[in-house]
């Protein structure tokens, strides 16, 4: 379909509801940009049913002369559910926070002024799937994903599925076209064409019969040779453009979309991508953030792909517990991130009107996401439910209906679940008293003889809750047992790999872990900066990607009483020590943390008298024998600066654009004051505004934030004051370059 409109911007929005702000275009409300939440949230400590609500989004728009055009809307994400009404006129429901829902809107509108209003109801409501039962995580509300406004002819491409089967470098290519049409039967012709960085590489005509019973319509298979396939190392990316022209070869209508050739097997014996076994090495995702839970937009969405992929070294991610951003999505198809994306639902299955939804929101993912080369795996269970064989037969046969080429699963609690789908995934936080012996056999968590394709779909984070502010060893503990369930998952045959739950720290119910409404599960805190666990990743990397030295510890003797021992998360090939003024030891990887690529390094020795003063300390580390990296640590650390660096320095302001900017308290050698208990005040001049308060506490010696476009078309500059109540620490500037937003945003 052709985009006519965004209509991300110039909202008007109010709480409650009542029947004359249908037709009263005076009904109040403040005015509000798409994402959107309901209310925004304190960072802690709130009530959680605060964004449980009725509200009313409403907005104006012009259309054109509309003889012969149907007029469509498409909202990709609102939460929870919603009643559409165009110019006082109901159109339609939906219900499911996750799922994207098209509007045919053509006989309620006309050419000129018209005005559309959305009832949101963000309650949480047990006919509507997560809810029903105590989720650990919070739903929010509002229009939080883009809307966008479709003019188009008679006849037009919903969707279009590039289907294909691949054998070597020759794909035979069958795309399937998803059709809203009316009128007449009529003849068109379908134009396939395939691009390549720009460059058209291959064409394919056909004929098609349209008519109004026929929603679906699949092409005769065409070859096309020589394809480079999409690999997590290498993602070969190809556009496909489909065109439907009638009988004169005027365009009746098009669409193009981002594609890859892959080929995907599950079995006893590992996961195969491209006949190449691959071990599934991941995190959890959830897609809030701070303050505007759900209410982020694409730039912020890219940025976690780019998280995991690049700078903690993942090849796959969960999208927990829904589907996802298309742009995470798309960023994850071009950095070679493979992903698990799964259906709403958490530890509850509902009646018949909740199974609906369910089924609703399986085909929404399924033909909504299919053209994503990076999804690898798709989730037909809700999460941590009980067995419903009933349920789940339905959900997998469904999807492998829609979707034969991609492997099922779902995320279980119980042992012994039955396995109705491919792939057997569990969530496994078994573990000992000191958290040495981590993650059951394939065999104890299936309760089968047989050896199943088995994948460990959470473990580590909810039995070891770490906040940025707790004590060094907790952190370090964190850490390690992290390293400890990769080192079974690498060395372990029977694991087709695993997700670490989870990626960062998030909002949720207070029956989940803290009392506080923040569940601090996360390998990074809710603003993404690092924990040290974040770096065990990380320095799996190769050090040609990136030379990581992250001790985790402060080195001095304030924390521990003695500076030893403690962990170095590395991937030098050794490091060099000097605490105070005894000797400089060497250390080499341990022997512990078998399968890992850069396994952590244990300093053990300290040959320095505690009642020595202590002068302070260095550590060096070494890749191929020469220096690579080195650390300094003071005798006397004081707090000495405040380093404040911003993820982009340049967003647009023709839309709602968000950047982040982290303030890290540093001693005088450049390391974090990570017992700093401060505050950094915010202030902003130009086009932008903050996200949440400007009073900001810091939180393991950081303090980070967003800052977003106002979307009222300036350019220019704007500019971020950050400031702090020490006298030590001068007043630190970002400045932003404001402009429009490239065609392709």
């Amino acid at each position: 379909m052709h985009k006519y409109a965004s209509l991300n911007v110039n909202w008007m929005f109010k709480e409650g509801f009542e029947e004359s702000d249908l037709t009263d275009t005076g009904c109040g409300g403040v005015p509000v940009n798409v994402p959107h939440t309901v209310k925004e949230i304190p960072y802690d400590c709130f009530d959680q049913t605060m964004t449980c609500m009725i509200s009313v989004y409403s907005r104006s728009f012009s259309l054109p002369s509309l003889d012969g055009k149907r007029v469509l809307v498409l909202f990709e994400g609102v939460s929870a559910c919603y009643d559409l009404y165009v110019n006082g006129k109901s159109v339609g429901s939906h219900k499911g926070a996750y799922s994207m829902a098209l509007f045919d809107i053509t006989e309620y509108v006309s050419p000129g002024e018209n005005r559309m209003l959305l009832r949101v109801d963000s309650n949480e409501r047990n006919d509507i799937p997560p809810n029903g039962s105590t989720v650990d995580f919070l739903i929010y509300g509002g229009i939080y994903r883009d809307v966008t406004l479709y003019v188009q002819e008679e006849t037009y491409l919903k969707h279009v599925l590039f289907r294909y089967d691949l054998k070597g470098d020759q794909a035979t290519v069958c795309p399937e076209l998803l059709i809203g049409h009316h009128g007449p039967d009529r003849q068109l012709i379908v134009v396939t064409s395939l691009y390549k960085d720009g460059t058209w590489i291959w064409e394919n005509r056909q004929l098609i019969q349209v008519t109004e019973e026929k929603h679906s319509i699949s092409l005769h298979p065409a070859q096309i040779e020589r394809v480079q396939r999409w690999e997590p190392e290498d993602p070969q990316l190809y556009q496909v453009c489909v065109r439907l022209e009638d009988e004169n070869g005027h365009e009746v209508d098009s669409e193009c979309c981002q594609a890859g050739f892959r080929t995907i097997r599950a079995d006893a014996d590992g996961f195969w991508l491209n006949d190449r076994r691959i071990k599934l090495i991941g995190l959890n995702r959830h897609q809030s953030f701070p303050y505007v839970g759900y209410a982020m937009g694409r730039r912020a969405q890219e940025k976690d792909a780019r998280l995991l992929k690049q700078f903690m070294g993942l090849n796959i991610v969960r999208c927990s517990h829904y589907m996802q951003s298309r742009y995470f999505l798309d960023e994850c198809d071009r950095l070679g991130l493979m992903v698990f994306e799964e259906i709403p639902g958490w530890g509850y299955i509902g009646g018949e009107e909740f199974q609906r939804v369910v089924f609703q929101d399986l085909e929404n993912m399924v033909l909504g996401h299919f053209n994503h080369p990076s999804i690898v795996i798709w989730g037909t269970r809700l999460n941590e439910t009980a067995d419903d064989d009933e349920l789940y037969r339905e959900t997998n046969r469904r999807c492998k209906e829609m979707d034969g080429s991609r492997p099922t699963t779902g995320a279980r609690w119980q042992t012994g679940s039955h396995l109705l789908e491919d792939i057997y995934s569990y969530n496994d936080y078994s573990e000992d008293q000191n958290g040495e012996h981590m993650l059951m056999t394939a065999h104890q968590a299936t309760e089968s003889r047989e050896r199943l394709p088995y994948l460990v779909s959470e473990h580590t984070g909810a039995v070891l809750p770490t906040r940025p502010s707790d004590p060094e060893e907790r952190q370090e503990e964190f850490a390690i047992r992290h390293a400890r369930a990769l080192s079974k998952l690498l060395t372990g045959d029977e694991y087709m790999g695993g997700f670490g739950w989870c990626m960062f720290d998030y909002n949720t119910h207070n029956d989940h872990n803290s009392m506080d409404k923040v569940c601090y599960h996360g390998v990074l805190d809710m603003f993404r900066v690092p924990k040290w666990a974040a770096w065990l990743y990380a320095s799996q990397k190769s050090p040609q990607d990136e030379v990581v030295l992250v001790p985790c510890s402060m080195v001095g003797r304030g924390e521990r009483c003695e500076p030893v021992p403690f962990y170095v998360l590395t991937n030098c090939d050794y490091i060099e020590v000097t605490l105070s003024t005894d000797r400089t030891r060497t250390y080499y990887p341990s022997v512990k943390f078998p399968g890992l690529s850069h396994p952590p390094i244990e300093v053990t020795e300290n040959g320095e008298f505690w009642q020595r003063r202590w002068t302070g300390a260095k550590i060096a580390g070494y890749v191929d024998g020469k220096l690579a990296a080195e650390r300094i640590y003071s005798g006397n650390p004081r707090l000495a600066g405040l380093r404040a660096e911003v993820d982009d320095p340049v967003i647009y302001n023709d839309v709602v654009d968000e950047t982040r900017i982290v303030c890290t308290f540093e001693d005088e050698n450049g390391n974090r004051a990570c017992h700093h208990r401060g505050i950094v005040s915010v202030s902003v001049s130009g086009s932008i505004e903050m996200i949440g308060p400007s009073l900001i506490p810091t939180m393991g010696g950081c303090a980070a934030f967003w800052v977003r476009s106002r979307a009222d078309g300036k350019e220019g500059e704007a500019v971020v004051r950050i400031s702090t109540p020490r006298e030590e620490i001068d007043d630190v500037y970002i400045p932003l370059r404001l402009e429009k937003a490239p065609e392709e945003w």
